[in-house]
């Protein structure tokens, strides 16, 4: 249902989320307007659309478009989000709406359970951001928007270690009661009473990882999909990554598949093949189709490793009616773009 509208996309990563770490310092309303009004134009939606995407992935912030006070959207916000709908309606690109960050979400946290999913009152928040885009966005024509109800969570009551990154120790007796699937089931009801048709996306514990997708208690919605993120191996993607200490410390560049033996002793040219294996068997369990919202490499990799990276990836997606989005459009270590819009990533070749 959902993979002939969103195949193939790319993220818009940095302008309404991430936009703390990219605006001129120190951050004021005159940096932050300047940064919102130039990052993303109508000419990048237009760029995107020649590049044959058929979708972004638009990551937002809770803080930005949520006034906590008021309860209610910010129209500043919402006026960007209005100019990106039309950009991408007159360029037939649909969007995946992606709540990237709110109140009481901790990335990450694994360890013990994050505000987001224990404390009451910030679930009612959660909960209300959706409730107020489901009307603001009910009627709006010319464009499939998809709802992502949150950007890799992070579920410390899930049923197997984080560290467990195979996902071979697993005990799923009380899977009702974790405490993602409960949020996420009172959110997706909540919608329901607005929007009953809306394609909504949830994503799965561990940050959205594949080996995570087994966890996820299935709403019998025909118009629920689950969606996970691929970066492995990381050693790979993510290699001399600045905002990482172990890639930073250990400095090497990394090939794909064959240069990776000294990292870890599982890894190998199938590695790739092996994760994915989850997100197969899970459309065939539950008959649900997957989205991959997350993939990508940094933008230094080895441009040949990089493309072959990507290639066998995105092949075997399509070969699973798996629709994508890359990470990213623009900067953002990632980015296939710089800050002044021109090619930066070795996936350009």
């Amino acid at each position: 249902m959902i993979y002939e509208q969103f195949k193939k996309g790319i993220n818009i990563g940095g302008w309404l989320s991430q936009y703390d770490i990219i605006a001129e310092k120190p951050l004021t309303e005159d940096s932050l307007r300047q940064h919102f009004d130039s990052f993303i134009k109508e000419d990048d939606i237009r760029q995107i659309a020649s590049w044959q995407f058929d979708h972004i992935r638009l990551p937002i912030s809770g803080y930005l478009i949520y006034d906590v006070e008021g309860n209610h959207l910010n129209s500043d916000t919402l006026e960007y989000l209005y100019k990106c709908i039309k950009w991408c309606s007159d360029c037939h690109l649909n969007i995946v709406l992606d709540l990237h960050d709110i109140y009481g979400n901790v990335y990450g946290a694994m360890d013990s359970a994050m505000p987001l999913l224990t404390d009451a009152d910030l679930q009612e928040r959660f909960i209300r951001v959706w409730e107020l885009l489901a009307q603001e966005l009910l009627n709006v024509q010319g464009t499939v928007i998809m709802f992502e109800l949150l950007n890799e969570v992070s579920d410390a009551s899930g049923s197997y270690p984080f560290s467990d990154i195979a996902g071979e120790h697993y005990d799923f007796s009380h899977k009702e009661s974790l405490l993602w699937n409960k949020l996420y089931k009172r959110c997706i009801e909540r919608i329901r009473r607005i929007d009953p048709d809306r394609f909504i996306l949830v994503g799965s514990n561990g940050q959205n990882s594949v080996v995570y997708l087994k966890e996820l208690e299935i709403l019998d919605d025909p118009a629920v999909f689950y969606n996970f993120h691929y970066y492995d191996p990381q050693v790979f993607t993510h290699q001399q990554a600045d905002f990482s200490e172990e890639m930073r410390e250990s400095d090497q560049a990394v090939g794909y598949p064959d240069d990776i033996s000294g990292f870890a002793a599982y890894l190998d040219a199938h590695l790739m093949e092996r994760l994915l294996q989850h997100a197969i068997d899970f459309i065939k369990e539950t008959g649900k189709e997957l989205y991959c919202g997350e993939f990508g490499v940094i933008a230094h990799a080895p441009a040949q490793a990089s493309m072959k990276w990507a290639s066998d990836l995105t092949e075997i997606l399509g070969e699973n009616h798996i629709g994508y989005a890359l990470w990213n459009y623009k900067y953002l270590d990632f980015g296939l773009l710089d800050m002044d819009g021109k090619p930066c990533s070795s996936l350009f070749g």
